[in-house]
């Protein structure tokens, strides 16, 4: 069965790791993992890893959006149904989808446009842009070109992560599904673009404990049974190791 994981966490709670434990976990399958935040390398130092993962790839993002597309496409064709594709922390990505289309728009960064409506004295909405054209074109822009192509277009394993994010007072908070589980349960709501949570098959919450140790619950297990009380500790481990287990995947 293909694998389609999301992981959130706050910072701190192995996210980053669980991508890196891929390699260690399949040292047969290619591994790639989208790294926006230069965490992976920092994560193989402190492990020693740095030259042993043969099946690791690190793929460092940084803010050229079609440059990230045209390595994208590249990796894509090289990857089997068994292999491992990887997107640390999808806020990055959303953020980089905006500001290329700001830059090629308006030509300006998105803040920079925004102070300039505000200089112009003009009604501005919600993040500056326009609630009917731009943001359905940002839309298309970061779900047709990467994450619906990576996530339900394609063939290969998929897990991402990204960093939690609270309700704002004007927003209002879903009271079902699996947003209303995450706000209900953890208080959180997922970074980046709204419906990533919809594209992938398993949600995983990870998470600290004050007095110690970490642990992941899961909101979400297409085709699976979810027990939304269970705590998994994954101290000295990894969410790969102990989830692979639960579930009995090799």
């Amino acid at each position: 069965m293909r694998e389609k994981i999301l992981l959130i966490g706050d910072n701190s709670t192995s996210k980053t790791f669980s991508l890196v434990s891929l390699a260690i976990h399949f040292p047969d399958r290619r591994v790639v993992i989208f790294d926006p935040d230069d965490g992976c390398n920092k994560i193989l130092g402190e492990l020693g890893l740095e030259d042993s993962l043969t099946n690791l790839t690190i793929v460092p993002v940084r803010a050229d959006w079609k440059g990230l597309l045209d390595t994208y496409q590249m990796v894509k064709e090289q990857l089997t149904p068994q292999d491992w594709l990887c997107l640390d922390m999808l806020g990055r990505f959303w953020d980089l989808a905006q500001l290329y289309y700001s830059e090629q728009v308006f030509g300006q960064d998105p803040l920079d446009h925004l102070l300039n409506l505000k200089k112009q004295a003009k009604t501005v909405n919600f993040g500056g842009f326009d609630g009917l054209q731009d943001w359905s074109l940002i839309k298309r822009l970061h779900n047709e070109k990467l994450m619906d192509n990576a996530v339900l277009w394609s063939d290969f394993n998929v897990m991402a992560t990204t960093s939690v994010g609270q309700y704002l007072p004007v927003e209002k908070v879903p009271k079902v599904g699996v947003q209303g589980l995450l706000a209900s349960k953890f208080g959180i709501k997922a970074d980046g673009e709204n419906h990533n949570v919809y594209r992938f098959d398993t949600i995983a919450v990870l998470y600290r404990k004050k007095e110690g140790g970490y642990w992941f619950g899961l909101v979400k297990d297409r085709g699976r049974t979810v027990e939304v009380d269970k705590e998994f500790e994954i101290t000295g481990k990894s969410f790969v190791d102990v989830y692979m287990e639960y579930r009995g995947i090799e």
